[in-house]
């Protein structure tokens, strides 16, 4: 057959016997088999593979990959194994894993999320995180990530950029990206970059909303065009398109387009190929994100969205709303000529490629897809554990402290008065309940805490008693904030606990301090506060910094990659 991509150039760089491969495996396909080719699919934890395995061969498909998540090495490891034993055609086993394995692998290491990375100022470790989690996908078989984030996180506002960014400013978004996908590289694992064309501007979340990239065609050059074209021509291999519009690019290539048929990325033939594909010169693979979001989902009727994700430039449809209804959808759509064969050999033909640019086939036949079981030697020795301590001793940072409060002293600041706000457990934060770690942690310095947990006593006494029976009782007002999006939430703000009886009113009365280990702008909720710390990263690890820094045994070093006060006025910095 002949090739409708160039498998020699960049990306992929592939040999006479890999494009060989490539080209017998397609000739070989049935039509279900090419159809099932353009399908990535979730598998939890607590669901043993045959089960997935069962559900898809009742209905005749067989995917090109599968994303995992949430099980101990060893759980996955096996998984894995029986996942990559069973398909004839390497799989694609993909994470979610931009701040480090553990968002797959139970016992990997948190390494920490973009911004904290971010704000060392050190490239190098996002470079060495990537490389450290590479090497923990390794041992267990997974060999795809879906990151680095290459999103600019220009509207404190926006719940989804935030903390999983590298930052506002598009030079340094680069840099560290660059590091970081050069590090998963190395260590065995193609980097998938994403929110194409680049989410950061709009303040809504794709997930409920196509959300909008507003930037004129000349400011989208010049900083979401300089990030994805410098990823490009250093030969990234795959993209992830989003539910995100851009509608100067839309309009740019289709001059009479109407607003109401501009569409998001993942459906987008202007901003996929024209944009994408043709203007930047991207050969490489293009996967959308998960077509459960209702950016996705309110655009068109989904039978006509599933199979026209892929007629408009994605090469895999990321999940499904029914396993069974979608994979009829996209044969249906090439039964009704919204998709073309041509189309889907073209996107199977990069699949195929990546998976022989991986050897993936190779090692099939070797034997070698999955480690031997002594590969998981590296979480019993928690080698990345150094890594996530430095990246924290770096990252966090002190954004002000007007009143000379720091370092905290067991003498004179004995008795701390805290206030967790948020830290509970969500979709983007698993564990919660760092708050009374934290109390644990600061209570071993020689701090007597009493933490604010809603009884009428402390809510008596924080929010009626007498000022002056207050500050005679207590040395420090603490706030400590563990506040991230719960994956159903349209934003990341304080909601002072208690009915308000919380908010920050006698910061004037006592020093009064805030410490964040997630969202970096608490102080647009409350800018006053004379002493306030970003962290980033809601993990036991950062805590352990943070509380050595908060009592003068260990410098802060990060520099803030944002803006802190989100762009507001505040005379009090």
């Amino acid at each position: 057959m002949e090739l409708r991509v160039d498998l020699k150039a960049k990306p992929f760089y592939l040999n006479d016997e890999q494009i060989g491969w490539v080209e017998k495996t397609i000739e070989g396909m049935t039509f279900d088999e090419k159809i099932g080719q353009l399908f990535l699919f979730m598998s939890m934890g607590t669901e043993p593979a045959s089960a997935r395995i069962d559900a898809m061969e009742k209905i005749g498909l067989r995917p090109c990959g599968l994303l995992l998540r949430g099980a101990s090495s060893k759980a996955i490891r096996e998984k894995i194994a029986d996942f990559q034993n069973f398909y004839p055609i390497p799989l694609f086993i993909a994470g979610d894993l931009e701040r480090g394995a553990s968002n797959m692998i139970e016992d990997g290491t948190p390494c920490g999320h973009e911004l904290e990375i971010s704000a060392t100022n050190d490239p190098k470790l996002a470079y060495q995180e990537g490389l450290c989690c590479a090497k923990e996908c390794a041992a267990v078989g997974t060999n795809w990530n879906f990151g680095p984030v290459i999103d600019i996180d220009y509207n404190p506002f926006n719940p989804v950029t935030n903390v999983r960014t590298y930052g506002s400013d598009p030079k340094h978004v680069l840099t560290f990206a660059r590091q970081a996908a050069q590090g998963m590289r190395d260590g065995g694992l193609i980097p998938c970059i994403k929110h194409w064309p680049g989410d950061g501007v709009d303040g809504r979340d794709q997930h409920f909303l196509s959300s909008v990239n507003s930037l004129s065609v000349e400011e989208w050059d010049k900083t979401y065009g300089m990030v994805y074209q410098g990823m490009i021509d250093d030969g990234i291999e795959t993209v992830m398109t989003a539910h995100i519009m851009q509608p100067a690019y839309t309009r740019y290539f289709n001059p009479d387009v109407k607003d109401e048929d501009i569409l998001p990325a993942s459906l987008s033939v202007e901003l996929n190929q024209k944009l994408l594909r043709e203007k930047m010169g991207f050969n490489g693979l293009i996967i959308t994100d998960a077509t459960s979001m209702v950016g996705f989902t309110e655009v068109l009727p989904r039978r006509l969205a599933v199979p026209m994700s892929i007629a408009n430039g994605a090469d895999i449809f990321l999940f499904t709303r029914d396993m069974e209804e979608d994979f009829e959808y996209m044969k249906k759509g090439v039964e009704d000529g919204i998709l073309t064969m041509e189309r889907v050999d073209e996107a199977l033909t990069r699949i195929l490629g990546l998976k022989a640019k991986m050897n993936l086939h190779t090692k099939k036949a070797e034997g070698t897809l999955v480690p031997p079981e002594s590969a998981l030697e590296i979480f019993e020795k928690k080698e990345g554990q150094m890594l996530a301590k430095e990246i924290a001793d770096k990252g966090i940072t002190l954004v002000k402290d007007t009143q000379h409060l720091l370092p905290l002293s067991a003498e004179k600041h004995r008795r701390i008065f805290m206030v967790p706000i948020g830290d509970t457990p969500n979709y983007h934060n698993a564990r919660g309940g760092y708050a009374e770690y934290f109390k644990k942690k600061i209570e071993e310095k020689g701090f007597v805490v009493t933490c604010y947990d809603g009884s009428d006593e402390l809510k008596q006494e924080i929010g009626k008693s007498k000022i002056s029976e207050f500050t005679e009782k207590y040395d420090v007002l603490l706030y400590f904030c563990n506040v991230s999006t719960s994956g159903s939430d349209s934003a990341a703000r304080i909601t002072w606990p208690g009915l308000r009886i919380t908010m920050p009113n006698l910061m004037r009365e006592l020093p009064t301090l805030m410490v964040s280990i997630d969202n970096p702008y608490h102080l647009m909720d409350a800018p006053r506060i004379a002493t306030y710390i970003n962290a980033y990263t809601s993990e036991e690890i950062v805590v352990d910094a943070l509380v050595e820094k908060l009592v003068g045994e260990s410098e802060f070093k990060g520099v803030s990659p944002v803006n802190a006060f989100a762009g507001t006025y505040n005379a009090d910095k």
